[in-house]
C-alpha cells in the first residue's frame, strides 16, 4: 500500500533556472547544428521545440518558486479606497486571503525548521543597508546612496522629481524642465529587494505560505446573523477593519418591489433600491478617523447621519436613555443597572423600586421620564406626591378642592405617627383623597399608593438607602450632560435633534455614538448600557409587531436589519448585552464586537463562566495579533488537529559474513542509506504562537464555525471626503485626546 504525503519542497535553491539554461543551449544547438544530434533535420527541429518547451516550463516553475520564497519575507502592497471596496447584497467582504488548510500548516512548519529559517530571514545586505542609512543620517555623508537603499524602487521617480525641483528653484533658467519633473512622478522602476520593511512586526511568512493562492475572500451575508467577534491587541488594525466593515454596511443597498396606486387609479409596480439597514457604531473612547469615515460614507451614499457624542455637546444630537420603552419598568432597570450588585445589591433594589415609582407616576402625569426628573423627585418625593394629588383632584372633578384642601391644612389635628414625615400640605391631600375613597368616588390607585408609601419614609432613612443612587444621577445631570441626556422636548429654541432608535431604524440611518469614556467613565458606561437596553427593547417590539407597527401604509410585520458595531466592546458588555446576542438575531440585529482579549470580558463581567457564555454566542471569529496564549486558544481550541510530515534519513553499516577475502585480512561490510517521509508531530491546524506572531493588519478567521481563513486587510488610500466645519473641529479635538492606531501604513512602500 502506498501513501501520498503532501510536501512541497519549496524551501530549496532554485535549480530550475540551471535546467532552463541547459535546455535552452540544447535548443540552440539542435537548431544551429542539427547534425550534432545524428538525426534528420525534421526530427532535430522537433526535438528543439520539445527542449524549448522544457526550458519555458522550467523558467515558469523557477519564477513561481522565487515568488513564493520572496513572499515569505516581503508581500506586495495591498491598498484600496472605500470607493473600490467590493459590496454585495449576498456576500460580505473580508479582505484578501486564502483558505488555511493542512498544506499551509505543513509549509509553516517547514519554515520553522532549522533548514528553513534562512528563507524567512532578511539577507545580510538588508541589514548593511540599514546601517548605511543610519550612518548617512548621523554624518550627512552618502545621502544619495542612502536614499536609493531606502526607496521601494531603485528608480524612484518621485524622489528624482523632488531633487530636480530643488535645482530648478535655485536656477530659474532650468524652469522648462518642470514639465519633465511632473512626469517623473509616475516613473517607478525595478523593485528594491533591500528596501526597509514597514513597521508591522510579526512573521510575514504566515501569509507568504499561501500568497500564491490569494484572492478576495467573502462570507455569506446571512452568516452575520450569528454575530462576529474581532479580537486583537492595541494598534494591530482592528479599527481599520472596523472602518472597512462599516463602510461596506453603509454602502450596501437592496432592491425592493413595491406596489401602489397611481394618480389615474391604475396599479403601479416598481423596483426601488434603498439602504439595506441601519448602521450603528458605539465607540466608548471616540476615534476621530472612525467618526470621519462614518460621516463621509453616509453622505457619499445619501444616508441620514446622526451624531451623538458626549464630548461635543454643541453639535451632538440629544438622547433620552430612559424615555423610550415597551414596559415602564425598563426605565428603572436602565437607570439603576450601572449601580452594580454584590454587597450593594440591597441598595440597588431600593433604588430600583423608588425609580420605578417615580417613572410610573410621571407617565400618569403625562411626562416623559428622564434622568433629571428622577433626580429631582428622588431628592424630594413629596413634590411628586403633591403633583400627583393635584392631578387626581382634576380627574375626580372635585369642586372647590383648593378651598377644601386649605381648610384641612389649617384645621387638622391628631396626626398619626406613621404620617409625621409628611408636611401639612401633603397630609391635607391624604385626608381629602381618603374621604373620596371611603365615599366610593375613587377606585384603588396602585400608583398613588406607591407614591404615598415612598413619602412616608423618614427623610434621613430615605437618604441613606438612596446614597449611592443620587451621586450617580448627579453625574448624569451635571454640566452639559443635563441637556444632552435629559432633553427638554418643549424647548423649541434648541436646534439639536432628539433621536430614538425606532426612528433611526425606520429611516435606516447611520448612527455614530461616542461616549468620551476617557473624560467621564461612569457617565459613558451608563449611557452605553442604556443604549443597549434601548436596542434590546426595540428588538422585543420588532419581534412582536414589526418596526412599522401603527404606521399607516406600511407593512407592520417588517423586520429591518440593524448592523451594530461595538468598538472596545468589553467596556459596554453587561446584563443587557447577553440577550442581544442570543435572542435579538431573529429581529435583524447583527452584532460585530471589537475587543482586545478574553481577560477584558472576564474583568468586566466579574465571572469567567459568563465571559465564556458571551464568547459562545459569536459564530464568526476574526483574530488579529494578541498578547496572551489564553486569548489565542479561544481561536485554536475550535480547530482540528493535523499531521505534519518530515523527511527522515537513516544510514547504517552491517558486517557481511557471506564475503570472505582469503588473501587479505580485511573486514567486509555493507552500508545502507535511506530517506523516508513520516509523521513528525500532530498539532492544531493553527497554533497559539502563530496568532501571537501575526503582523499588523493580518488575521485568522473562523467563518460560520467551520471555515478557516487567513486574510490581510487593505491599507487605506486617500479618497475625496469633505467634512463640515463642526465635524472637522470635533475630529481634530478627538485626535488630540485619543488615536486608535499610529498610522503604520504611511510608509511609501508599506506592505503587510
Amino acid at each position: 500500500m502506498t501513501v501520498e504525503y503532501r510536501m512541497d519542497g519549496q524551501l530549496r535553491p532554485i535549480t530550475e533556472y540551471k535546467a532552463a539554461l541547459v535546455s535552452s543551449l540544447g535548443t540552440y544547438a539542435l537548431v544551429a547544428v542539427p547534425s550534432l544530434a545524428g538525426l534528420p533535420i525534421s526530427l532535430s527541429y522537433t526535438l528543439a521545440v520539445a527542449t524549448a518547451a522544457m526550458a519555458g516550463t522550467q523558467i515558469v516553475n523557477g519564477r513561481k518558486l522565487k515568488r513564493y520564497q520572496k513572499n515569505l519575507t516581503r508581500l506586495e502592497a495591498f491598498a484600496m479606497t472605500t470607493e473600490e471596496l467590493p459590496v454585495s447584497e449576498t456576500e460580505f467582504y473580508l479582505g484578501k486571503g486564502f483558505d488555511w488548510t493542512q498544506v499551509h500548516a505543513q509549509r509553516a512548519y517547514e519554515c520553522q525548521k532549522q533548514t528553513g529559517r534562512k528563507y524567512i530571514k532578511q539577507s545580510p545586505l538588508y541589514y548593511k543597508a540599514r546601517e548605511l542609512e543610519r550612518y548617512a543620517a548621523k554624518t550627512g555623508k552618502l545621502r544619495l546612496i542612502a536614499d536609493l537603499t531606502s526607496s521601494g524602487k531603485i528608480i524612484n521617480g518621485k524622489k528624482i522629481a523632488k531633487r530636480l525641483n530643488r535645482i530648478i528653484e535655485k536656477r530659474p533658467a532650468l524652469k522648462p524642465l518642470a514639465t519633465i519633473s511632473n512626469k517623473l512622478n509616475y516613473i517607478n522602476l525595478i523593485d528594491n529587494p533591500y528596501a526597509p520593511l514597514p513597521p508591522v512586526g510579526g512573521e510575514p511568512y504566515l501569509h507568504g505560505v499561501g500568497a500564491s493562492e490569494e484572492k478576495d475572500m467573502f462570507m455569506e451575508l446571512g452568516g452575520r446573523n450569528g454575530h462576529t467577534l474581532v479580537m486583537g491587541t492595541t494598534r494591530v488594525g482592528k479599527t481599520r477593519a472596523a472602518e472597512l466593515f462599516i463602510s461596506a454596511d453603509i454602502a450596501r443597498v437592496v432592491k425592493r418591489k413595491i406596489t401602489y396606486r397611481g394618480y389615474d387609479g391604475s396599479i403601479v409596480k416598481k423596483v426601488m433600491s434603498e439602504p439595506e439597514a441601519m448602521v450603528a457604531v458605539l465607540d466608548p473612547k471616540g476615534d476621530a478617523d472612525l467618526l470621519a469615515r462614518c460621516y463621509s460614507e453616509a453622505k457619499r451614499h445619501g444616508r441620514e447621519f446622526i451624531l451623538f457624542h458626549l464630548g461635543a455637546p454643541d453639535v451632538t444630537a440629544r438622547y433620552n436613555g430612559i424615555g423610550h420603552f415597551s414596559q415602564i419598568s425598563e426605565c428603572a432597570t436602565r437607570s439603576t443597572n450601572p449601580l452594580g450588585g454584590g454587597s450593594d445589591n440591597a441598595f440597588k433594589e431600593f433604588a430600583w423600586r423608588f425609580s420605578n415609582v417615580i417613572c410610573t407616576a410621571l407617565c400618569r402625569l403625562r411626562k416623559r421620564p428622564s434622568y433629571d426628573l428622577i433626580r429631582k423627585y428622588i431628592m424630594d418625593m413629596e413634590v411628586l406626591y403633591l403633583e400627583y394629588c393635584k392631578m387626581l383632584m382634576v380627574e375626580l372633578e372635585i369642586e372647590n378642592w383648593q378651598e377644601l384642601h386649605e381648610d384641612l391644612k389649617q384645621t387638622m389635628k391628631g396626626i398619626p405617627a406613621s404620617l409625621k414625615a409628611m408636611s401639612r400640605e401633603s397630609l391635607a391631600f391624604y385626608m381629602l383623597i381618603k374621604e373620596q375613597q371611603e365615599a366610593g368616588n375613587m377606585k384603588d390607585d396602585p400608583v398613588y399608593e406607591a407614591v404615598l408609601n415612598a413619602v412616608r419614609y423618614d427623610p434621613s432613612y430615605f437618604s441613606k438607602i438612596t446614597a449611592s443612587y443620587l451621586p450617580f444621577l448627579e453625574k448624569l445631570c451635571s454640566g452639559d450632560n443635563l441637556k444632552v441626556l435629559s432633553p427638554n422636548y418643549d424647548d423649541l429654541d434648541d436646534p439639536r435633534p432628539v433621536f430614538d432608535w425606532t426612528q433611526a431604524a425606520r429611516k435606516r440611518a447611520v448612527v455614530y455614538c461616542g461616549f468620551d469614556a476617557m473624560t467621564n467613565r461612569d457617565v459613558a458606561s451608563a449611557c452605553s448600557n442604556a443604549m443597549l437596553s434601548d436596542l434590546l427593547s426595540l428588538s422585543g417590539k420588532i419581534y412582536k409587531s414589526g418596526i412599522n407597527y401603527g404606521v399607516d401604509g406600511c407593512l407592520s410585520t417588517e423586520k429591518p436589519v440593524c448592523y451594530l458595531h461595538l468598538d472596545e466592546a468589553n467596556e459596554m458588555v453587561g446584563e443587557e448585552f447577553m440577550p442581544i446576542l442570543n435572542k435579538a438575531g431573529g429581529s435583524g440585529m447583527r452584532v460585530t464586537a471589537y475587543t482586545q482579549s478574553r481577560q477584558d470580558l472576564t474583568v468586566k463581567l466579574n465571572d469567567r463562566a459568563k465571559a465564556e457564555v458571551l464568547e459562545s454566542n459569536f459564530n464568526t471569529l476574526i483574530m488579529f495579533r494578541v498578547k496572551t496564549e489564553d486569548t489565542a486558544k479561544l481561536f485554536t481550541d475550535q480547530l482540528p488537529e493535523v499531521d505534519l510530515y518530515d523527511t527522515k534519513i537513516q544510514n547504517g553499516v552491517t558486517p557481511d559474513s557471506g564475503i570472505i577475502d582469503d588473501g587479505l585480512d580485511t573486514k567486509v561490510f555493507s552500508t545502507r542509506v535511506s530517506d523516508s517521509v513520516g509523521t513528525a508531530k500532530t498539532q492544531k491546524l493553527i497554533t497559539p504562537d502563530q496568532i501571537i506572531a501575526l503582523p499588523k493588519g493580518q488575521a485568522f478567521c473562523i467563518v460560520e464555525g467551520s471555515r478557516v481563513i487567513k486574510v490581510r486587510f487593505p491599507l487605506p488610500k486617500e479618497s475625496a471626503s469633505t467634512l463640515p466645519p463642526d465635524i472637522e473641529s470635533l475630529c481634530s479635538a478627538m485626535r488630540v485626546k485619543y488615536n486608535s492606531y499610529d498610522g503604520w501604513w504611511n510608509e511609501p512602500n508599506s506592505t503587510h
